[in-house]
């Protein structure tokens, strides 16, 4: 970890889908999948493992707190190539809702969900992912109507 990284986004062995405003990202190699919203995917598109955070944050117009938040949030989900530390003026003891709270960013920031799922070899159940006509096919229980196919639930 790095006090001044230039964070660089994992994109080997990704399936990256855009539905309705949100980012589907599943690493095949862990069969995790993680949603995005449009802040954070926009955050994680923009590390090139060449442009710092304040540079992200510049070329979104954001506030660099909101960035190092996505950035912590991607790292817990396991897409970045290098684990990216909160920087010390962020490590206040408050949790990272309440400082998203305080920006005013709490749907922005805290919307970055993953779960861990089991390959459809070993599911009685539809896999995330896969075609769908109904709720009840799906092993998460969410057929998203409009791409016919199984999301991760929330």
């Amino acid at each position: 970890m790095t006090s001044n990284p230039m964070p660089k986004a994992k994109t080997a062995r990704l399936i990256v889908r855009e539905i309705d405003g949100e980012t589907l990202v599943y690493d095949m190699g862990r069969h995790a999948a993680t949603c995005l919203n449009e802040f954070a995917a926009k955050v994680w598109r923009r590390c090139d493992g060449e442009t710092s955070v304040a540079g992200i944050a510049a070329a979104l117009s954001e506030d660099e707190c909101a960035v190092w938040l996505a950035l912590h949030r991607l790292t817990k989900s396991q897409l970045l190539m290098e684990e990216i530390a909160l920087p010390p003026t962020m490590r206040t003891g408050k949790t990272r809702r309440q400082i998203a709270g305080q920006l005013g960013l709490g749907a922005a920031v805290a919307a970055v969900s993953s779960i861990v799922m089991t390959t459809a070899a070993h599911a009685s159940c539809q896999a995330n992912f896969t075609q769908c006509t109904s709720n009840s096919q799906c092993c998460s229980n969410v057929c998203f109507g409009g791409s016919g196919m199984c999301l991760p639930g929330g």
